[in-house]
This record gives structure tokens, sequence and C-alpha cells, in this order.
């Protein structure tokens, strides 16, 4: 790990800030846990298949963790699904408390998990999706179908929102579908 560059974009203060002014000090260290756990399935998965890391963004999307080595597409699509399993597995230990902090921070694990398994890149859901439309189409249709499902993913989180009058899935819903729609975002 000698050498490991970490690097924190504004987007992500901004969205450690929200989440502090939505909801306080226990709301930010809830989500930082989830977050953790998950990336810690990440690297897991890494290591076991071999693969180095070289460094970690973190952006307004979550954090990014950028690595060497030759996987197989069977391998990378091991590694992006170690961090929602990971993420899930967390919830679970979670609710086994009775500890409220901890019955909260599995709620916010498993709703942060649901989240990114939605098919919209750059999130896991999204990668995964590509991986499996590549395997039966172009890279090119692959591409359509996943703007036209994270277009349609994000306007659901959108209406969500604004049903339930929660201004951060509304938020939530426009980001995803400017990430759907405007890759150079990610």
């Amino acid at each position: 790990m000698a050498g490991l560059a970490l690097t924190v974009s504004p987007g992500f203060i901004l969205l450690a800030a929200a989440l502090y002014f939505a909801g306080g000090a226990g709301a930010l260290a809830a989500f930082m846990a989830a977050a953790l756990a998950h990336e810690l399935g990440h690297l897991t998965a890494m290591f076991l298949t071999g693969a180095s890391v070289r460094g970690i963004r973190v952006t307004a999307c979550g954090p990014v963790i950028e690595y060497a080595g030759d996987l197989t597409r069977r391998e990378e699509m091991g590694v992006v699904a170690a961090g929602p399993l990971a993420g899930l597995f967390f919830a679970m230990l979670c609710f086994i408390t009775d500890i409220p902090f901890l019955l909260y921070t599995g709620a916010v694990a498993l709703l942060a998990t649901m989240f990114n398994l939605l098919p919209v890149e750059p999130m896991d859901g999204g990668r995964l999706a590509r991986y499996m439309l590549e395997a039966v189409m172009d890279e090119r249709t692959s591409a359509a179908v996943l703007r036209v499902t994270g277009t349609l993913c994000a306007l659901g989180v959108l209406a969500t929102g604004v049903y339930i009058r929660s201004i951060a899935a509304a938020a939530a819903g426009i980001w995803m579908g400017a990430l759907a729609n405007f890759p150079d975002l990610r």
C-alpha cells in the first residue's frame, strides 16, 4: 500500500456536509460506516483476485478505487459485486443487535446498498449491468440501454422523492439522471 494516492473531491465535501445538515452527526457517521464496509468488500475481492490498489478518489458519487491487474470479466464482476454484498452483510450484522445507533446504521447500509445496485453508472449496479449487457450486445447498444434504464431509475427516484416529500430523495433522482446522461460528471 506504499505510494497509495488518496484524493478527496470538493463534491464529497458537499455530500458529507449535506448528510450532516440533513441528519446530524449520527447520519454522517452511519453513512461513513456503511460506506467503509462496502469499500472493504471491494478491497477484499481485489486482494483475492491479485489486483493491487493504486489510489482511492473520494467523489460525490462515492469512493472510486483505482487498481492494477489483469482481471477477467468474471473477476471484475466479482470485485464490483463484493461491495454491495459486504454492505448487505454489514446491515444484517447491525440488525442483530438491539443498539439503536447500530439499527439505524444497518438501515442506512441497507438503503445505500439498494440504491447502489440501481442500474446507473458509475454505481455498482450500473457497472454490473454493463458487464452483463456487453456479454450479449455491442458496447454502443449496451451504453444506450444503460442510459435509458438509468434515466428511468432516476425518474423513479425523483418521483418517489416528490411523493414522500423528501428533498434529499428528489435531489438524488436529479443527480442520478445527470450521471446516467452525462458521463463526464462521473
